[in-house]
């Protein structure tokens, strides 16, 4: 069987064995993937080698999957990948057949040929009846990069001499909250020093998109963007609906925040020359709960802020700078208005905004009240668990603003949600720029072996596990941890801070119904250059 034929098998497997993110196919599919990976002879020989762990604190009780295959020495590449994949609802109709590419293959097409209307709907009609694409939920995002990792496990399992080891990590919960790899990675160095292991090199078998002829997906990413989640925590001042101008209404204030945040230049990172993703907003809602004439006091928004290379603290200060210049403005708009009304002396006349971060908001609520992180984890305690981490991080700052005796109009800004570092290959480290020389070596020889230009590109862009099996600063994630009410979306353990790289397969329309992978980069290219990768670090 060559690679290909290998490789999508495989990934048709793969896709048959469901695994939806938090539901019952999640849970068991690790028991289909040790099946799997059990017919390769070597672990016959070895079943201590491979083995299934518990993620830890999980409350679905997860596992990720190991399969390590020895050779001689201790030099080791790890070959990972997420096998949660998005829910199939938005297949409408073909739902019942999204797990089952063979199925689904000729009722895409036979939908598509009636129904198609956009761009993207002909391009996938055309892409489908090629032959060079396999559908599926999960054939691209991400059963199709383990498949490449694990015929390039099975092809160095088959190698008499091995030189060096390959261990295969399979990781839950990508898609949610990364359980898996955060469990995971921290503890790889432990892992490699009880086993003897030298770790040279992590590749993550990530996927990308491409609406064109390949040349953007056929890439190594040397880098990840970091994600932060913003929360804004607004005050105004209420006043009864009738004398509007004795109050400054929550809303506005939260509208010109969203105005100063939304994709706006100077929050975006460009750092290295990068012009990032700007930020763009998740959630705008007041937190009053019922109705009644009294305008609203306090308001929460949600900023999608994605990075590569600033540092949270400045990303904060920058989003606390805008912050401040946006209540100002509206509050001099106020001013304005209520003069034109005829008014000279309405609540915006006497009011100075007062913008600060998390760190700051709990600083002076602990100066106020003695027994302050008693009562707060008391308050924490009693907030129902089915509340998400940005809707409990705008409670615990809404109690906290109580107990500090602040008074509006302000904004207070922090972290409302999971961290994902920005994680990039260290230019001060001899040994990781020596991994770079590899990969870049290993590229150059891309075009004459497979016929594939393969591109180095410095930024993966899409939110991966690479944030935390890479590079991080741990005051960087000390800084977020003090601005992260949440305690459950803090990082409680350091990221593994191994040379890790994204070289993945590509497709389109991944998470949407017509998801498909190109076959003849994915199953034919990928495998061979994961194994010249793994063969240039391990003889190295």
């Amino acid at each position: 069987m060559s690679t290909l034929e290998r490789a999508e098998s495989l990934t048709t497997e793969l896709v048959r064995a469901g695994s939806v993110s938090g539901s019952s196919g999640e849970v068991q599919f690790p028991d289909t993937l040790l099946d799997i990976l059990r017919r390769i002879p070597y672990f016959a020989a070895h079943p201590d080698d491979i083995w299934a762990e518990t993620i830890e604190n999980d409350p679905l009780g997860r596992r990720n999957v190991y399969a390590l295959v020895r050779g001689s020495g201790a030099g080791t590449v790890v070959l990972t990948g997420h096998f949660d994949v998005v829910d199939a609802r938005n297949y409408g109709p073909h739902a019942d057949y999204a797990f089952d590419p063979e199925a689904l293959l000729p009722r895409l097409i036979a939908d598509l040929e009636v129904n198609a209307r956009s761009e993207a709907e002909h391009r996938a009609l055309a892409d489908l009846k090629s032959g060079d694409y396999l559908a599926g939920r999960g054939a691209l995002d991400m059963k199709s990069g383990l498949a490449a990792g694990m015929v390039a496990l099975e092809r160095f399992a088959a190698q008499q001499g091995r030189l060096g080891n390959v261990l295969f990590l399979a990781v839950a919960d990508e898609e949610v909250s990364s359980h898996g790899a955060r469990w995971a990675a921290p503890k790889l160095p432990a892992l490699a020093q009880a086993r003897g292991l030298e770790i040279r090199a992590v590749i993550n078998l990530d996927a990308t998109g491409d609406n064109g002829d390949g040349s953007a997906g056929q890439a190594v990413y040397v880098g990840t963007v970091g994600k932060l989640l913003i929360g804004a925590f607004v005050v105004g001042v209420d006043t009864h609906a009738g004398y509007a101008l004795d109050g400054i209404n929550v809303n506005f204030l939260a509208s010109e925040l969203t105005r100063a945040f939304e994709a706006n230049p100077d929050l975006t990172d460009t750092s290295a020359g990068l012009v990032g993703t700007p930020p763009t907003l998740l959630k705008q809602t007041d937190l009053k709960t019922h109705y009644d004439v009294t305008t609203p006091a306090r308001a929460w928004l949600c900023v999608n802020a994605l990075t590569h290379g600033l540092d949270a603290a400045e990303v904060l200060e920058r989003f606390k700078g805008a912050a401040q210049q946006a209540l100002a403005q509206a509050l001099a708009t106020l001013r304005a208005r209520a003069e034109a009304l005829g008014c000279a002396a309405s609540a915006a006349h006497g009011a100075t905004p007062l913008v600060l971060t998390y760190a700051e908001l709990l600083a002076a609520a602990q100066k106020n009240v003695p027994d302050l992180d008693a009562q707060f984890a008391a308050y924490e305690g009693r907030l129902s668990e089915d509340m998400d981490y940005p809707s409990r991080s705008a409670a615990l700052m809404s109690w906290l603003w109580d107990a500090a005796g602040l008074l509006g109009p302000a904004a207070v800004l922090g972290f409302a949600s999971l961290h994902y570092p920005n994680a990039t290959l260290d230019p001060n480290s001899a040994a990781e720029m020596q991994f770079l020389e590899v990969v870049r070596g290993t590229l150059a020889q891309s075009a004459q072996r497979y016929g594939v230009q393969v591109t180095e590109r410095p930024i993966f862009t899409g939110i991966s596990d690479m944030s935390w099996f890479g590079r991080s600063d741990p005051r960087d994630i000390a800084f977020v941890n003090a601005n992260t009410p949440v305690q459950a979306a803090q990082i409680h353990a350091v990221p593994a801070g191994l040379p890790c790289i994204n070289l993945g397969p590509w497709g389109r329309d991944y998470h949407q119904w017509l998801e498909r992978v190109h076959k003849p980069y994915s199953f034919g290219v990928l495998p061979e250059l994961v194994w010249d990768l793994m063969e240039a670090v391990l003889g190295d």
